[in-house]
């Protein structure tokens, strides 16, 4: 123990990014860069908006069974273990996608890897707390560099994943995209492999997990349905964007720039946000980024909706290309305005309960969101008509997210 707390003192940033790297492998590639592969797969396939949404729900499905799970998990496997062996698990799930073209096999992948992901950013996240204790001038740092390792996954998969698969289909492949898959699974092995040192010498024995529960759900209600607003509605933002941004007419390396700059933005949202998420005790953040997010909605829904896709002008590349940069600053800042509400106003030994409680709803969110999107989009003929609700449904979360006030109940 000695040894590896000593290991964190000397080298704490590798540690964060070793941490950050796990992020970007669970979420950045496993999660997000299916919104890259969804009109590839799409098109190849036949699917439905509807049958895509749910590759999402099936996702968020294994969200919610892995959020529900991770303190049965982390009390009986010692914390970096899990986030070790789940990271290797989800770059085998990784590689999993590309061998199958049938529906139920890759909704099974897309649930599994659901629950490993999830395990991987929660285990992360608890073990950059715990390093950030010791560094208490670099804590802020410390989280995050951890935080935006999602969006340095997101900006790989920008970067790899059309390559890839214009490279299979240039050699005849028939269905290229499954070179993607694989080739997005071998990133993530690289990536891994710089993991594993660091993370091993995270060594920190994790307490029985106790949910006091003195806090009523009652006096969360706004925030918490605020979080729950939010998980409906930016999912699919998250998972149709790039469809959208083809259907409107901006293809080929313009759709890498966007979700290129989405990552970046999300990268960089932790220094946007940070001096808000450390003054306000009550929902105003939750709010504001919440409307941001909504705002970011509305200008590709509105654009899908009054322009024809052959008419690619200059302002319409321009404005999706800010959706995709006010997206990415306030898509992650969402979730760390509940720990901030949670760190602000409960007493230390009920964070797990309201963190719990949270996770819970947004996780609930992010399963419905997928299927009513693809379903609006399909009876409709446009996902411009899907991503006007998820703009919607995120307004109206704002708002709800604004009545919450500060409990002033931590001692």
């Amino acid at each position: 123990m000695h040894n590896s707390i000593k290991f964190q003192q000397q080298y704490p940033i590798w540690c964060a990014i070793a941490l950050a790297l796990g992020a970007a492998i669970a979420l950045g590639i496993s999660r997000f860069s299916y919104t890259l592969f969804l009109p590839l797969m799409r098109e190849d396939l036949h699917w439905s908006y509807f049958i895509s949404g749910n590759m999402n729900t099936a996702n968020a499905i294994g969200y919610l069974v892995g959020a529900l799970t991770c303190n049965w998990v982390f009390e009986r496997v010692a914390l970096n273990r899990v986030f070790l062996w789940s990271t290797f698990a989800t770059i085998c799930l990784i590689a999993l996608m590309g061998f199958f073209k049938d529906i139920t096999p890759l909704f099974v992948i897309r649930f599994l890897v659901g629950a490993t992901s999830t395990w991987v950013f929660v285990g992360g996240g608890a073990l950059a707390a715990k390093v950030s204790t010791l560094h208490p001038k670099r804590s802020g740092w410390i989280l995050g560099i951890y935080y935006g390792g999602v969006g340095f996954g997101i900006v790989l998969s920008s970067i790899f994943v059309h390559p890839m698969e214009l490279w299979a289909r240039s050699l005849g492949h028939l269905h290229a995209w499954q070179f993607a898959w694989w080739g997005m699974a071998l990133v993530a092995l690289l990536m891994g492999l710089f993991i594993y040192s660091p993370v091993h010498s995270m060594k920190y024995p994790i307490a029985v997990a106790h949910f006091n529960e003195r806090v009523s759900l009652k006096q969360m209600l706004p925030m918490n349905t605020g979080y729950f607003l939010y998980g409906l509605g930016y999912i699919g933002y998250m998972t149709f964007s790039v469809a959208l941004v083809k259907e409107i007419g901006i293809t080929g390396s313009k759709l890498d720039y966007f979700y290129g700059l989405l990552g970046l933005f999300i990268m960089l949202s932790s220094k946007i946000w940070s001096r808000q998420l450390d003054l306000k005790k009550d929902g105003a953040v939750l709010g504001a980024v919440s409307l941001v997010l909504a705002i970011a909605c509305f200008i590709p829904s509105l654009i899908a909706l009054t322009s024809h896709p052959s008419e690619v002008s200059l302002w319409k590349v321009v404005l999706i290309f800010i959706s995709a940069m006010m997206f990415g600053s306030s898509m992650v800042t969402a979730v760390a305005s509940t720990t901030a509400f949670v760190k602000h106003n409960l007493p230390t030994e009920d964070w797990l309960y309201g963190l719990r409680i949270f996770t819970i709803a947004f996780a609930i969110g992010q399963i419905i969101g997928p299927v009513i999107v693809g379903y609006l989009s399909d009876l409709t003929g446009s996902l411009g008509i899907g991503l006007l609700f998820s703009g919607t449904i995120l307004l109206f979360g704002s708002y709800i997210s604004y009545q919450q006030k500060s409990l002033i109940l931590k001692l």
